[in-house]
């Protein structure tokens, strides 16, 4: 196993050297930047990530300056993003940080709002230097694949140690999701130009994924009303209704969903608004 752990890494890091994506946020050990570029690129393409990352950063330096910030502001940055509720994990995490600081915080960043093992796992190893795997997608694939492993979390348990040694974490993180995203892909892996080829298993898992239609979901509506509410202050239930062609009960449906997330707030004449707490 120590063997076929040490060929992967070589391998690995051969062909990333020549082929490892350059965005400017690989190169920081900044963890506000980290965390930025993490909570944007969820269920993102991560070019596209990458260009609201450039404004955000640009607008918001540090925690403390988005802290001060409004959710309005924010929210209507987030605009195309999708998944609105991550811009409201963004703002509260950043009130957090502002309030703590990230060294009282490290190494529990899971206290943050909207942070997972994988987000945490990503600041510890980009921002500070952890030996820890980042447990994306697409490393879960590149390793199930390549040790013909049935539960990737389990295997990574096992044997981390392994994968960890000898190398600096966040290199090994970074080539990993670079060669999931660009060769082994989810569909139509490039088994005959990847640099695992020779040692992988090519351990493939049928799966069919249920993904919800996004035109005429309570997702694609929620998005809609966050759009009307950036462009004014506040809208009634009835305008909304007319603005979107929307039936009054999936609006209120859509209208819930977003309130229980803590985006808006509903007053008692009918009128929504961005929620300011």
């Amino acid at each position: 196993m120590e063997t076929k752990t040490k060929k992967l890494k070589e391998s690995l890091l051969i062909w990333y050297k020549n082929n490892k994506r350059s965005f400017n946020w690989r190169h920081t050990n900044d963890p506000w930047k980290i965390l930025l570029i993490e909570i944007i690129s969820q269920q993102t393409q991560i070019n596209r990530a990458n260009i609201y990352y450039q404004k955000f950063i640009k607008k918001f330096p540090t925690p403390e300056s988005m802290s001060r910030s409004t959710l309005k502001t924010i929210l209507k940055m987030w605009s195309g993003l999708g998944y609105n509720n991550r811009a409201i994990r963004l703002y509260e995490s950043s009130k957090l940080i502002s309030e703590k600081g990230f060294k009282n915080i490290y190494p529990n960043f899971e206290l943050l709002p909207g942070v997972g093992q994988y987000t945490k796992n990503a600041i510890l190893s980009f921002a500070y230097g952890e030996k820890v795997l980042a447990l994306d997608t697409n490393l879960e694939r590149v390793l199930t694949r390549y040790f013909a492993a049935d539960s990737t979390k389990d295997y990574v348990k096992k044997y981390s140690d392994f994968l960890l040694k000898d190398v600096d974490s966040r290199d090994l993180n970074q080539a990993l999701m670079d060669l999931g995203s660009s060769i082994c892909t989810s569909s139509n892996p490039k088994c005959n130009i990847c640099p695992l080829e020779k040692n992988c298993k090519k351990y493939i898992i049928r799966s069919e994924n249920s993904v919800e239609k996004f035109e005429g979901s309570n997702r694609e509506l929620r998005g809609k009303i966050i759009k009307l509410l950036v462009m004014q202050n506040q809208i009634t239930i009835k305008n909304i209704a007319k603005k979107t062609s929307e039936d009054e009960e999936k609006i209120m449906t859509a209208i819930n969903s977003l309130e229980n997330d803590g985006l808006l707030k509903v007053r008692k004449n009918n009128t929504v608004e961005i929620n300011s707490n």
